[in-house]
């Protein structure tokens, strides 16, 4: 299959799957069905396990990308699922720290279609604003500690319950995305990256060095950002 065929797939998948978990405990968080934290909605049993799969999916193929920062950046992403959001403010961090990654190696260059360079700031726009909200959620609303028992306080409902989080769904969702143009058209999904290169006893230099340049030609021409920069490998 075509690795671009199977990245749209794996978006739809994400998107149906956060909006089943935000309705659901969107009701078990504020009583009724209002948008929520995203993480917070997929942090919580029976789909973090789900989102931890995917994640892995997406940590494992990033690896055709030939990007140490989106590989970084994904595998940031499942480690954020792997820590709860509830005890520790790592998962805030790695969320953060992974989607720079990704929206800096996303970056179009001058030659890139129009409908990359409108979709970037797109993301970029919505990341901001939904950065502005999670910061005010915190530091305005400043939520008293809440038990989960006795009504839910004002301060936590401003915090937790709120239509801005729509912006981090579709920061999200339109940050996964992206990777889309960063995938070579023609590349098709198969098990076949060469982690570790072991190279028989007796080879010239002079072979060695026609491998090389060989390969990078390849890359060169499967990968549309490639210009052989010290954060590729």
């Amino acid at each position: 299959m075509l690795f671009r065929q199977l990245w749209m797939f794996g978006l739809i998948f994400l998107i149906i799957l956060s909006l089943i978990a935000l309705w659901d405990v969107s009701y078990q968080t504020c009583g009724e069905q209002v948008p929520i934290l995203l993480s917070r909605a997929l942090t919580t049993d029976p789909y973090r396990g789900i989102t931890l799969a995917f994640s892995l999916i997406t940590f494992a193929s990033s690896l055709y990308l030939n990007s140490i920062l989106i590989f970084a950046g994904f595998f940031g992403f499942f480690s954020a699922f792997l820590v709860s959001m509830f005890q520790t403010d790592a998962h805030n961090a790695l969320i953060v720290v992974s989607g720079i990654f990704v929206l800096y190696e996303c970056y179009p260059n001058s030659n890139s279609r129009y409908a990359w360079r409108l979709h970037w700031w797109i993301s970029f726009v919505f990341g901001v604003v939904c950065s502005g909200w999670i910061l005010y959620s915190v530091y305005g609303c400043n939520p008293v500690d809440y038990d989960g028992q006795s009504p839910l306080p004002d301060s936590v409902r401003c915090a937790r319950c709120s239509y801005w989080y729509i912006t981090e769904y579709i920061f999200f969702w339109s940050m996964y995305g992206l990777v889309y143009w960063r995938i070579p058209p023609g590349l098709i999904w198969r098990d076949t990256v060469p982690i570790i290169n072991i190279k028989p006893a007796g080879h010239s230099a002079d072979k060695s060095a026609s491998a090389e340049k060989s390969a990078s030609a390849e890359k060169s021409a499967l990968d549309p950002l490639y210009s052989n920069r010290a954060l590729h490998f």
